[in-house]
């Protein structure tokens, strides 16, 4: 669960960039009102796409969540994003760069994720809901840097979890500089509930989500518990209890299915006021 699947992006290099229909953000910002923020999750991103890069092909939990609130989203997530890319385009992720070097985005940058929604919320008058996923990726780095070496993890871990929570104090800060109406963050779920190494990990990124989300008044929407209960029935396993991607061969992507983005969706949606 420490990766964003990033063998497509191999193919990058060789293909033209698709035909992008995304608006600036000045149009963005007064044609909706749900400023969707975060990784490949909210990107909706998946392995087998009918066009590769073809915005058509990807869907994430903001569209369930839209059609619940009847907001218009303007999805500024991108594929392999971390809290430090988030923040600068010099920082490292697991894809981000890669993909925005070919392919286009729901929503049309080319700063950082962080100065798009700075500028959205600073453009729009009616936004009325933020969600944002971010963090897993930052535990990719330091897999894909220690080579999947344990000892080397675990030295490096405290780090990043210090260096996520600064990124999330800048991040939330960021937001409710220009925004003050409610926002949501996802906590991460876990692609094997069996898998105690991955589970504690994953819990001490969340616990940190959730200690920062506090200090700054954004509700928590809680994927890792609502996927963990969902996978009982099935040993712990998301991909049985079909909440990720099926591939062709076997076993599953670590991405969310449909089933799985509209659980996402449907944790933000219990937090909302019913309309």
């Amino acid at each position: 669960m420490f990766r964003r699947a990033l063998a497509p992006l191999t193919l990058l290099c060789l293909t033209g960039l698709t035909t992008l229909h995304a608006e600036n953000v000045k149009d963005l910002a007064k044609s909706t009102k749900y400023l969707a923020l975060g990784d490949s999750v909210a990107f909706g991103y998946t392995p087998l796409p009918k066009k590769l890069g073809d915005l058509k092909s990807y869907s994430g939990y903001p569209d369930f969540v839209s059609k619940g609130v009847h907001l218009q989203v303007a999805n500024a997530s991108c594929f392999g994003e971390s809290s430090g890319h988030f923040l600068s385009l010099q920082a490292p992720d697991t894809g981000c760069a890669v993909w925005r070097a070919a392919f286009p985005l729901f929503a049309d940058y080319s700063g950082t994720q962080m100065d798009y929604a700075v500028a959205y919320l600073k453009e729009s008058k009616k936004a009325a809901l933020v969600t944002i996923d971010v963090g897993i990726n930052d535990l990719g780095i330091l897999l894909n840097n220690c080579q999947g070496g344990a000892a080397c993890f675990a030295a490096g871990l405290p780090v990043v979890l210090e260096t996520y929570q600064n990124n999330l104090i800048q991040i939330f800060s960021g937001i409710r500089a220009e925004y003050k109406g409610p926002v949501v963050a996802i906590t991460i779920y876990a692609a094997d509930y069996s898998d105690p190494a991955t589970v504690g990990t994953i819990t001490l990124l969340n616990g940190i989500l959730t200690g920062v989300a506090g200090a700054f008044h954004v509700q928590v929407a809680d994927a890792f518990t609502a996927f963990q209960v969902a996978s009982i029935p099935q040993g712990g396993s998301p991909c049985a209890a079909g909440l990720l991607i099926p591939l062709p061969t076997s076993g599953c992507d670590i991405h969310p299915s449909a089933a799985g983005q509209a659980l996402i969706a449907q944790t933000i949606l219990d937090l909302l006021p019913k309309k």
